[in-house]
């Protein structure tokens, strides 16, 4: 939790942080981090998380209490018996959520990603606690999405993409409430340390200081289309043989064994080899990995923010980009990276030879994505803004006299 911010005397919003999810991907590195940079006289934060997971050790370091208990991602399927199976999970885990919440007297619970905004509503509605959905997806959830957004108090969309999908889908505007993403800048490295850490780094993987080098950093779903990197790459190879590329993320759910099969073909059949490409699997060094690339790919489809694009803005790494999703909402093409079609990877791998033979060039889109990182997708602006939405939602009639109080200062 972050230091001491606010109005003294005012007892801290007691939140109760949700998440399906055991293991980190994107969604649960940035509840971590939120957790981490939240108001402490604020927000008093607890967890329930699965017991078995890196985000329950990660949560207990930050000293955030946690509450282990076994929620589960919920997957859609057609089998009735894995279906009622997914239910009674549910159930269970809402009774055990349940008793936390009245044992502790929690004020707010706070569901990361739809699995856990399922079970936040089951006991909302027995608890009469109200809760939070933070929407991270541009997931199809159909009725479900106009039913979860109803029954929120409010419901955090991470983008401009994430807010028009939930609107699309039937979600009342006046319930979603657009917080943009948020990373630590603080975990990257300065620009006069980077040098150090590329000639380091680059050192321990094999890869000569004077290799261009192309990083795709994502977990191993088909949406995030690693195969166009891996084609791509082959294409910039034809053109600056020395290019390597490191591929890194892993199949972190275990559910899709034959896309990490299919990239492994690709991989063969574009001759990339050990001298052409590093697949290394899910890491906490990512930003020592950014320092050492020069220009980070990105070949995803229906992106809902893309927080290794922030990520590599913060290192300085300028970025090659498919324009879908929410990508146009970080990236500014031309300033901080380049906008290619989404799916064609002759685009993708020409912007990189762009950037690859053009120093200068590469050096200022660097220093102008760090800028606009640190301006715009700092965690601790997210964590201001949502410890904001938690008054708006459980001090109504104090938080409306605060910005009453602030309004006439400002107009003194």
């Amino acid at each position: 939790m972050s230091e001491v911010n606010e109005t003294p005397g005012v007892p801290p919003v007691r939140v109760l942080f949700l998440s399906a999810a055991g293991q980190i991907g994107g969604a649960e590195r940035s509840l971590y981090e939120l957790l981490c940079a939240l108001p402490e006289d604020r927000v008093e934060a607890a967890a329930c998380v699965p017991p078995e997971g890196q985000l329950a050790r990660l949560c207990a370091l930050a000293e955030v209490p946690v509450y282990p208990v076994p929620l589960r991602r919920f997957l859609r399927t057609l089998s009735p018996f894995l279906l009622a199976g997914q239910v009674r999970a549910m159930y269970q885990a809402s009774q055990a959520i349940r008793g936390i919440v009245e044992k502790h007297r929690i004020d707010l619970l706070h569901a990361n990603t739809d699995s856990a905004a399922l079970v936040a509503w089951e006991v909302s509605r027995e608890a009469k606690v109200p809760f939070v959905w933070h929407c991270r997806d541009l997931r199809p959830l159909g009725p479900l999405a106009k039913v979860l957004a109803k029954s929120a108090a409010a419901v955090i969309a991470i983008s401009k993409a994430v807010a028009e999908h939930l609107e699309a889908q039937g979600a009342p505007r006046e319930r979603i409430c657009l917080i943009e993403n948020g990373i630590d800048v603080a975990r990257f490295h300065a620009p006069t340390d980077r040098l150090a850490v590329r000639h380091r780094t680059r050192a321990y993987l094999g890869v000569p200081l004077d290799a261009p080098l192309l990083i795709d950093v994502g977990s191993w779903v088909p949406w995030k289309r690693h195969e166009l990197f891996l084609e791509a790459l082959g294409l910039v190879r034809k053109e600056m043989p020395q290019t390597i590329g490191m591929l890194v993320g892993s199949d972190l759910f275990r559910q899709n064994a034959s896309y990490a099969d299919f990239l492994e073909a690709r991989a063969l059949s574009a001759g990339l080899g050990e001298d052409a490409l590093l697949v290394l699997q899910q890491r906490e060094d990512v930003p020592d990995l950014l320092a050492a690339a020069d220009v980070l790919v990105s070949p995803s489809d229906r992106e809902p923010f893309g927080r290794v694009l922030a990520e590599a803005g913060a290192a300085g790494v300028p970025v090659v980009s498919t324009h879908s999703g929410a990508k146009a909402e970080v990236i500014r093409d031309g300033e901080t990276g380049l906008l290619v079609p989404p799916g064609d990877a002759p685009a993708i791998a020409q912007a990189c030879l762009t950037l690859l033979t053009d120093d200068e060039r590469r050096a200022r889109l660097g220093t102008n994505a760090i800028v606009r990182v640190s301006e715009l997708f700092n965690v601790r602006r997210a964590a201001q803004e949502i410890a904001d939405l938690y008054d708006r939602i459980v001090r109504p009639a104090s938080s409306s006299a605060s910005s009453s109080s602030a309004s006439s200062a400002s107009g003194a």
